[in-house]
């Protein structure tokens, strides 16, 4: 009986006190949760030339030319000024070739915002699936040792009520091994499991949940396309409206209390398996969005060509 205690109880101390800990810490944790995918420079996007006036007839001229699609996105990439003057000039053959030069420069750097942008919500997409792949297997490794914790206690448990010839002793040794194989197995069933502290310097979300883009993450023609409700499919909500209500209703079905908007759109905080899946999961949505502002450039550029 007292060989059956002391392999019984170390092995109870060992299954609880790993079970306890909740808030896992490892180097592999602290390289996933350091942003790699931020931009290593600040980008200044209020030295971009942008054309001062609009020229005579502008509106006019571009109205006669280009849908009215082609022309908000004249307008929020900086070039609805050069088209016009293009547009006007009949015999200068050198300056349509300048005009047209920047025309193509400002289409190029919009496509390369575009990229760029996608790029960083593709790499922190990975990153915190990745995260999210790694407290998973904490959580499944931790179940397998309770469960089979449970199994071998259960089965002591037996040799031993048969084992005892006291009555007295044996049930209270049956009852003690049930509870413990139980409660460990109750152990397995935890909602949460272990979870990770994730704080957030630079959150891409941030900006899309608000509607704020005071702090210049997003360059400014794509915030300005993404805040037009031309470019949505519906033309009822724009495109930052549209991505924040799907979060809303597919991610937090359909109400957010203020402790889980802090944590996935604000400083970050102790995020679960599940919190991570749908942390990625919504940096993925997001990232297929701003992708497909390439469509949109591509609608402009096609219509310049026969120009």
């Amino acid at each position: 009986m007292k060989q059956l205690k002391s392999f019984i109880l170390p092995m109870i101390i060992s299954v609880l006190v790993s079970s306890c800990s909740t808030v896992l810490n490892s180097t592999k944790i602290d390289y996933l949760t350091s942003n790699y995918c931020q931009p290593t420079i600040d980008y200044d996007y209020s030295k971009l030339e942008m054309p001062n006036n609009k020229i005579q007839k502008q509106d006019s001229i571009l109205s006669a030319n280009l849908s009215k699609h082609d022309i908000l996105i004249s307008n929020a990439i900086g070039i609805e000024t050069y088209l016009a003057e293009y547009l006007q000039i009949k015999n200068d053959t050198l300056k349509k070739l300048v005009l047209k030069q920047k025309i193509t420069d400002r289409l190029m750097l919009t496509s390369i915002e575009i990229n760029a942008l996608a790029s960083e919500l593709d790499c922190n997409g990975e990153r915190i699936n990745k995260l999210a792949d790694f407290v998973n297997a904490a959580n499944n490794k931790k179940n397998k040792n309770l469960t089979v914790a449970s199994v071998t206690i259960g089965a002591l448990t037996t040799v031993a009520t048969v084992l005892i010839k006291n009555n007295n002793s044996s049930n209270a040794v049956g009852v003690s091994g049930g509870l413990l194989s139980a409660g460990l197995g109750a152990l397995t069933i935890s909602p949460k499991g272990k979870k990770i502290n994730l704080k957030l310097q630079r959150n891409l979300l941030k900006n899309i949940w608000y509607n704020d883009n005071s702090n210049m993450t997003y360059p400014n023609s794509i915030w300005t396309i993404i805040n037009e409700k031309q470019f949505s499919n519906s033309g009822k909500n724009d495109l930052q409206e549209s991505i924040k209500n799907r979060w809303l209703q597919y991610n937090f079905d359909g109400k957010i209390d203020s402790k889980t908007e802090k944590l996935f759109f604000d400083d970050g905080g102790i995020y679960t398996a599940d919190d991570l899946y749908s942390r990625a999961n919504m940096l993925n949505e997001l990232q297929a969005t701003i992708r497909s502002l390439e469509q949109d450039l591509k609608s402009l550029s096609l219509r310049l060509n026969v120009f």
